[in-house]
Formats: structure tokens, C-alpha cells, sequence
């Protein structure tokens, strides 16, 4: 499984955190596109389909 950069694991904790979106980017200081793009690489990379299962996952191995 890759491991997400330093950036990912902060929008992945503010979303586990239940930031929507929106307020995760702007915590993160980044784009929501830039958020969504983030999240969609993962997906892809853990073979997953949607950003529910990505947090899961994230949880679960202890990223977050």
C-alpha cells in the first residue's frame, strides 16, 4: 500500500476529523480541486472507489 505524503495525511485527518471538503482545503491551504485530485490518486492506488472507503482505510492502518 503507498504511503500518502506529509499534505495527504493532513487532509485525510481533517476529513476523519469531519471537516467537509471545502474546510479541509482551506485548513490545508490548499485548492479543492487540488484536495480531490489527492484523493482520487489514492483511491487508485489502494484500488478503492470512493473517498468513504479511502478514510477506512486510513483509519484502519493507522494514518489517521
Amino acid at each position: 500500500m503507498e504511503r500518502p505524503d506529509e499534505l495527504t495525511l493532513r487532509i485525510l485527518a481533517r476529513l476523519a476529523d469531519g471537516a467537509t471538503a471545502a474546510e479541509a482545503a482551506v485548513a490545508c491551504n490548499v485548492s479543492e480541486s487540488t484536495l480531490n485530485r489527492r484523493l482520487l490518486s489514492l483511491r487508485r492506488a489502494w484500488g478503492l472507489e470512493n473517498n468513504t472507503q479511502v478514510l477506512v482505510r486510513a483509519v484502519r492502518v493507522g494514518l489517521v
